[in-house]
């Protein structure tokens, strides 16, 4: 099968690089740069370094790896339960971001590619699938957007092409028995029976089991449409958790529903994220670590009771995520401001970055942490806006306003305790 290579208009290079993996995906063997670039409209150097670029991506996210050949073929390689999760992200972003390339191309490619195969009926499949979506509605009373059934019918296409040449999907005891006692099995298995007779061959049984994970995957945790028994349950142990990060703390949310709604969207994926081993993207957890280390440290604690609820174990960037949720609706609930703190530097940087980091741990807010050294400050006094002034060195006694504060580490209990009540005063 051919790729259309007619001009398309100039692309931005995330609707490039959404290309480029639907092409890994597609119905060939291998994919060729040359025709990679002819789609996207751009030349070999840029198809390489979109390229590396996806490849980092999915390393990172996936655990897949794209090797180019020196024919300049590029294929996607790792097991198929993390090439299928790969894909659920992929395509659902391809189908808001660039959706001329999954209707012209990709599509296209696959339904031709269905419709040569004697033992998949592919044109029975395109006339059930509009009752396949009711029953699945009606199921998990759950609505389904019309790029959520455009999504649904591709990627069941997909699994119906896969099949063909059965390659098992791997899942645990523990992940089946996971899925199995989740309402989305019901609906899988009325999808998994309806595909199986549209197949002359035996469909994996593993496939019923992934038909529920992806159902999973794809559900829209919404606050205001918790009726189902287990959305009660994760509402119960979200309200636990936000009482224990508040015990720990000693902090309250005034804002407490919207706290409320946007951890039950978070949280409500994040458990089969866990489950599955599926990598969520936070690229910005070495800052979450160092900027907020005890807002980190209270939310890792406050957390113990929701992962043994549900027997799971929260990566750094899963902890990370909940933790700038509880941060903002700390700041926004409680009138709280960014504080301006003003270290006052020497000789020592090693000295330096560890009494930031002190401070750091002494509050939960976010703090904006400048340097001046000390014979700056001297000659010119302390920038506007600066709540306190910290210093680990002897300084000349100046009545200031706000306070200096002279410290050596490490900070005693006191000294913690006025940290924190000067910077989370309003």
């Amino acid at each position: 099968m051919s790729l259309d290579t007619s001009p398309v208009p100039e692309l931005s290079a995330q609707q490039r690089r959404c290309n480029l993996l639907l092409m890994l995906y597609a119905p060939l063997e291998a994919v060729q740069l040359e025709n990679v670039g002819q789609i996207n409209g751009v030349d070999l150097p840029t198809t390489q370094k979109d390229i590396a670029q996806l490849s980092a991506d999915v390393q990172r996210l996936h655990r897949l790896e794209i090797i180019v050949t020196g024919e300049q073929h590029c294929q996607l390689y790792g097991s198929l339960l993390d090439k299928r999760i790969c894909l659920i992200d992929g395509l659902r972003r391809a189908i808001r971001s660039s959706p001329d390339f999954v209707n012209r191309r990709f599509s296209p490619q696959l339904k031709q590619l269905l419709s040569q195969m004697p033992n998949v009926d592919n044109v029975h499949y395109e006339e059930q699938f509009p009752r396949i979506i009711e029953r699945l509605s009606q199921q998990l009373n759950r609505e389904f957007t019309g790029r959520d059934e455009q999504f649904l019918r591709l990627f069941l296409q997909i699994c119906l092409w896969q099949n063909i040449s059965p390659t098992q999907l791997e899942f645990t005891d523990q992940q089946r028995l996971w899925l199995h006692d989740k309402p989305e099995y019901i609906a899988a298995s009325l999808v998994f029976d309806k595909l199986q007779t549209l197949c002359a061959e035996p469909i994996a049984e593993c496939e019923r089991d992934f038909i529920t994970l992806l159902l999973r995957l794809i559900k829209n945790h919404s606050y205001e449409s918790s009726g189902s028994d287990e959305d009660r349950k994760l509402m119960r142990e979200i309200e636990e958790l936000v009482a224990h990060f508040q015990d720990v703390s000693g902090m309250r949310f005034s804002s407490y529903e919207g706290l409320i709604s946007q951890l039950f969207a978070h949280l409500g994926p994040a458990i089969e994220r866990c489950r599955f081993a599926i990598t969520v993207d936070s690229q910005m957890q070495d800052e979450v670590n160092r900027m907020y280390p005890r807002l980190m440290r209270t939310t890792r604690d406050a957390l113990e009771g929701f992962k043994d609820a549900y027997q799971i174990t929260f990566s750094d960037e899963e902890v990370g995520l909940v933790a700038v949720i509880f941060g903002a609706w700390l700041m926004q609930g409680n009138a709280l401001q960014e504080k301006q703190i003003l270290l006052l530097t020497d000789a020592d940087a090693e000295l330096e970055q560890a009494v930031e980091q002190q401070i750091r741990e002494a509050t939960l807010i976010p703090l904006n942490i400048k340097y001046q050294t000390l014979d700056d400050f001297h000659q010119q006094g302390a920038p506007s806006g600066v709540a306190m002034i910290v210093t680990p060195y002897p300084t000349q006694t100046i009545d200031a306003d706000p306070l200096i504060i002279f410290t050596q580490l490490p900070l005693t209990k006191e000294e913690r305790k006025r940290i924190r009540s000067l910077l989370e005063a309003h």
